[in-house]
């Protein structure tokens, strides 16, 4: 699992996790948001086993893959509140938008990240005042991060072998319930979008035209 560097004073939650009921997880997400501000980053770590064995079976792309996971929560965390009306199609459109680019992963600029010490490239994609990326560069898992607030370049990011800083106990197995359950106890256990009150021009330019 990785997470943000110490560096980064933040509240810190496990966000969300993928996997099969009554086993162990095989993807991870973990959220930090700065203590005194609205800044964050989503961390996820994605197996490549899976990843290449079980989601490309029949020699699909698996970084594609990874690119859009990455893409699609992008999409998702820069949606402003509830309130604000969506214009018809715009979901939709956003959600079509993400897959695209995630096709096109290759053309993401390339940046460095630091990982447990070590500068890898990482491709990112920066989309309504956000930005994801992820990086190839570890032999057993793929590491995408979401930013909001936080530069993309220069991204600091360590191995974390104890979720205690994140308010969870690896001993027991993870809950939905339960995540959602902490993490309502925590107002600061989530990271507001860019824009809360309107939609980003770069969401709007794809609103479909109407007759």
């Amino acid at each position: 699992m990785y997470g943000v560097g110490a560096g980064f004073r933040a509240v810190r939650w496990v966000d969300f996790f993928e996997g099969a009921p009554d086993a162990p997880p095989w993807a991870l997400w973990l959220g930090h948001r700065e203590e005194e501000g609205e800044s964050g980053v989503r961390v996820g770590t994605l197996p490549r086993k899976r990843y290449e064995q079980t989601m490309c079976p029949r020699g699909g792309d698996p970084v594609a893959e990874v690119a859009h996971s990455g893409a699609l929560g992008l999409v998702n965390l820069t949606l402003p509140d509830t309130s604000v009306p969506r214009p018809e199609g715009l979901i939709v459109a956003l959600v079509e938008h993400a897959e695209r680019q995630a096709k096109r992963y290759r053309e993401w600029p390339l940046v460095w990240w630091d990982i447990d010490g070590a500068w890898v490239r990482a491709r990112v994609w920066h989309f309504a005042g956000a930005w994801t990326g992820f990086t190839e560069a570890l032999p057993d898992t793929y590491v995408v991060a979401i930013g909001v607030g936080v530069e993309s370049r220069g991204l600091s990011l360590a191995r974390v072998s104890d979720l205690t800083a994140y308010g969870t106990d690896l001993r027991a197995p993870l809950s939905l319930v339960e995540l959602g359950r902490h993490k309502s106890t925590q107002p600061k256990a989530w990271i507001p979008p860019p824009t809360r009150e309107a939609f980003h021009p770069d969401q709007l330019a794809l609103t479909p035209k109407t007759d």
